[in-house]
């Protein structure tokens, strides 16, 4: 398991737009186990001591994929109720593809339409996850899909219906806040794979939890 706790400014472009801009990471980083308790209770500490350090009028985001479990424990946890929720725009946008082929098969030029369409939708006008859905719904009434797309289609509707309030995108990027988990990707990346996943390496627990301590600490 990797998490960030990553610290955002905001700038003005020459179009007058207003951009986050990332100014450091903090990472924790924890080996495998079940219900990634020792990731939790490390996780809720580093924001206890940074919570403490800033002021009220911080605003804060918590942005994760769209696992159920993770967030199954993010609603249910009281310690949370003062964060903005938000799916990452990358998963999201991946969910949107694999809707795109379904609903108009694979390669197609209708699906890269469809998906362009919505794409763009997502990221510039409010509700459009619910949109997204309406539109779903209909070509699934409308076209004679083959059982196994229908199946595709309807995981991809489900992944739509339980997050689309976790997908406000355009409202977050007019007030210049972040969409994106990239500093997670990129720490699965930097802090555990480029490290732990050298030819032939195995580890304990124990053993590649003392790397990853190290590791996160240089590279936060």
């Amino acid at each position: 398991m990797v998490g960030s706790i990553s610290f955002y400014g905001r700038e003005v472009t020459e179009q007058g737009e207003i951009e986050p801009v990332r100014l450091r990471s903090h990472y924790i980083a924890r080996m495998p186990e079940p219900g990634f308790v020792s990731f939790k209770r490390q996780f809720e500490a580093e924001l206890d001591h940074i919570e403490k350090r800033v002021g009220a009028s911080v605003k804060k985001v918590l942005l994760n994929d769209g696992h159920r479990v993770i967030w199954n424990y993010i609603e249910s946890n009281p310690r949370y109720a003062g964060y903005e929720k938000l799916v990452d725009f990358y998963h999201s946008s991946e969910h949107l593809s694999k809707a795109a082929e379904a609903l108009f098969g694979k390669s197609s030029q209708a699906a890269e339409q469809w998906y362009e369409k919505w794409y763009d939708k997502l990221l510039t006008e409010d509700q459009a996850a619910l949109a997204v859905l309406r539109s779903m719904q209909y070509y699934a009434q409308t076209l004679k899909l083959p059982a196994s797309r229908l199946k595709d289609l309807k995981t991809e509707q489900t992944f739509f219906r339980r997050n689309h309030q976790r997908m406000n995108y355009a409202d977050f990027i007019r007030r210049g806040l972040p969409i994106g988990s990239g500093p997670v990707e990129a720490a699965c990346k930097s802090v555990v794979k480029n490290r732990m996943c050298r030819s032939g390496m195995r580890w304990s627990r124990e053993g590649g939890q003392e790397i990853l301590n190290l590791r996160v600490y240089a590279k936060s």
